[in-house]
């Protein structure tokens, strides 16, 4: 019976949504503490047609300026010296490429495509000759891939203008930021008021990666602000058993919006499935004791709420959870209800009842 079991749950586990961490190399407190003191930046670029090398002068410009706009110092020869070197490679059409070393971050965005084979600029940094497994991608969506160069003679050049563009989208200094330990720069760049949209809400999804407890008054800020709160509040979660106090609060307040409570309640989650909780536990187990029972039709739903509920507490092995489950199972089932939040719930309470009920064999 055990060696059925065993290939379920494998089988049933990676149907949990879960918040993914990039693997890295081990960096030593001592090269954290040279990347926490970064200020100049030694930048190498290589730009390579299918006809072979050509200037790579503008890609230089446009990344020199990005860092400089961030306040680093930037010198392109290596003579001079600098406390990082930052390689940038452009081709026309990129060739193969293999998995990294340290297992890859493929999880993440903008990462290296294995699959991609058009044009690309993949992006990599060096602390004292030594690569640190960080590894960075830009390259056009492929309905904007130019012709191959034997269709029009413009297609190198073309190439390489998309490339420059996808230089300038991709926001890879602050994701350095993140990478070298900045977080005073992020947390001031997140509170900036001409900080453009996009990049506040990158700095959260790096927060939420890459957690760090300095940004968290600045984080609760926004939440109560109601700037971007779901998200802040998905990289508050990633601060662990601190921040239990204030997602219980969140969830458990009935005049905030359902998104924002339906974002604490994943939040809780994510705790209670890596480190568990009794606070949490307790609090996702009332909230489904009270939601559960009535249930008559979909009005009774606090759909995304209820949903996050029971992916949460789909890591706890506790029978009176799993007869809840059962009964909410079989409650939804009755309601006539085709709409995408009731087929969502009804995916996150079939997964969770299987892997309960595996776990009660």
């Amino acid at each position: 019976m055990m060696g059925m079991v065993v290939p379920l749950i494998l089988l049933l586990l990676p149907a949990f949504p879960t918040d993914s961490f990039a693997r890295r190399a081990y960096i030593p407190p001592e090269q954290k503490a040279q990347l926490s003191r970064i200020h100049t930046i030694w930048v190498s670029a290589l730009a390579l047609s299918e006809k072979g090398l050509v200037s790579p002068e503008p890609i230089l410009r446009v990344v020199q300026r990005r860092f400089e706009e961030l306040g680093f110092r930037v010198v392109t020869d290596p003579a001079h010296m600098h406390d990082v070197e930052f390689h940038i490679i452009c081709e026309e059409r990129k060739r193969q490429q293999g998995v990294t070393r340290y297992g890859g971050d493929a999880e993440l965005t903008d990462t290296p495509d294995r699959l991609w084979n058009g044009p690309a600029c993949q992006l990599s940094y060096r602390l004292e000759g030594k690569d640190l497994g960080w590894q960075k991608e830009a390259h056009p969506s492929i309905e904007n891939v130019p012709l191959p160069a034997q269709e029009t003679q413009d297609a190198g050049t073309s190439a390489f203008e998309q490339l420059i563009r996808e230089l300038e989208r991709l926001d890879f200094p602050v994701m350095l930021l993140s990478e070298w330990g900045h977080t005073r720069r992020l947390v001031d760049l997140l509170t900036a008021p001409e900080t453009p949209q996009a990049r506040q809400r990158l700095i959260l999804d790096l927060f939420r990666q890459f957690p760090s407890s300095e940004a968290l008054p600045h984080l609760l800020t926004l939440i109560q602000q109601g700037r971007y709160p779901t998200q802040a509040i998905g990289a508050l979660s990633g601060l662990g058993h601190e921040v239990v106090p204030h997602l219980l609060q969140l969830f458990a307040s009935k005049d905030r919006e359902v998104s924002i409570r339906a974002a604490a309640a994943k939040g809780l989650g994510r705790i209670l499935r890596t480190g568990g909780n009794p606070d949490v536990m307790a609090s996702l187990l009332e909230y489904l004791g009270n939601a559960v029972p009535r249930i008559t039709s979909s009005a009774d739903i606090e759909f995304p709420v209820l949903t996050e509920v029971v992916w949460a507490v789909g890591s706890i092995h506790h029978k009176p959870t799993f007869q809840l489950i059962d009964v909410l199972q079989n409650r939804i089932w009755t309601i006539y209800d085709h709409s995408t939040e009731m087929k969502e719930l009804r995916e996150a309470v079939s997964v969770v009842y299987r892997f309960m009920e595996v776990n009660q064999l």
